[in-house]
């Protein structure tokens, strides 16, 4: 009664928007939720404890909230709406990699380097001719010293360009560079500098995973003219598939009003149940790209 009670309720505040997205999500999230309540009745569990995961790692929930506004310039001249979905934090499992690598809608992997199945799963990504980019380990407001940042506010510039240098070595075929956490260095000039420096050797792209309102890293980009693309939406800050069809919504709601739109999960059990309902049900009224599909488009609707 209750989940009736808030699905009536969201549905008057849609009809009160301006943006709502198509009656193709609307009608897609019904699907899902047919799909979830049929896996709920058969045992499946659809959630699961947010302090604890199977490969030992959870992104920093904090920054995950301040993804961003509604700061980005509208596409000139684009025709439809696109929307890359990011999928973070892999290299821990290649089970999921290999779970991920079966799904037909078109993704983006973000795969963290060194770690045990890194390279395994930058090489299912290359044979499935999947896109993915290098999900480099960032220094964020809170962390200690001794943590394993690839780009932190206490290294020099070369310190800074040769460890982003040796993880892109580490994963060939990456189309370019996100941040993991990162909410200080992304907000700090001169460490984005010297990393952009360094992806402009490579010709690559960067997604800024907006961890912080503060951050400056696409700014920082484009200065050094890198493409740059910004995080419009974490799907999965909640472990809750109902949650995820919503923020999905709200990444389709922004690719509508300015012609695309990129949002991010996480390659977790219950992203992955998520994934596979929206594999079953893409038709979401925008149409979903890769990052490197989206940067062609966006290329030549500015006429580059």
């Amino acid at each position: 009664m209750l989940f009736v009670m808030a699905i009536g309720l969201g549905l008057i505040f849609a009809a009160t928007r301006k943006d709502v997205p198509s009656k193709d999500l609307r009608a897609a999230i019904v699907r899902a939720e047919v799909s979830d309540n049929l896996s709920s009745a058969s045992g499946e569990k659809v959630t699961i404890d947010p302090n604890t995961a199977e490969d030992g790692h959870l992104p920093e929930r904090g920054e995950e909230k301040q993804a961003l506004t509604e700061e980005f310039p509208k596409a000139k001249s684009l025709k439809g709406a696109y929307l890359a979905i990011v999928v973070d934090d892999l290299g821990f499992s290649y089970a999921r990699a290999e779970e991920l690598a079966g799904l037909k809608i078109p993704l983006t992997w973000a795969i963290i380097p060194f770690q045990r199945s890194s390279k395994a799963t930058a090489e299912l990504a290359r044979n499935k001719g999947i896109p993915f980019l290098v999900h480099v380990p960032m220094q964020a407001f809170g962390d200690m010293e001794s943590q394993k940042h690839l780009v932190a506010l206490s290294m020099d510039d070369e310190t800074i360009r040769r460890n982003v240098r040796e993880a892109l070595k580490s994963l060939p075929g990456a189309i370019g560079v996100n941040n993991h956490r990162g909410s200080a260095a992304t907000s700090d000039m001169r460490a984005m500098r010297a990393l952009m420096e360094e992806l402009r050797q490579d010709n690559m792209i960067f997604l800024d995973s907006r961890t912080a309102a503060s951050s400056v890293a696409a700014i920082e980009a484009r200065k050094a003219g890198i493409f740059a693309l910004e995080n419009g939406a974490f799907i999965d800050h909640l472990e809750d598939i109902k949650f995820m069809w919503s923020q999905l919504e709200r990444a389709a709601g922004q690719a509508q009003r300015r012609g695309y739109a990129v949002a991010i999960c996480h390659a977790r059990p219950v992203t992955l149940t998520f994934l596979n309902q929206l594999d079953s049900n893409p038709d979401i009224g925008v149409k979903l790209v890769t990052v490197d599909e989206l940067v062609r488009i966006l290329s030549k609707s500015h006429g580059n």
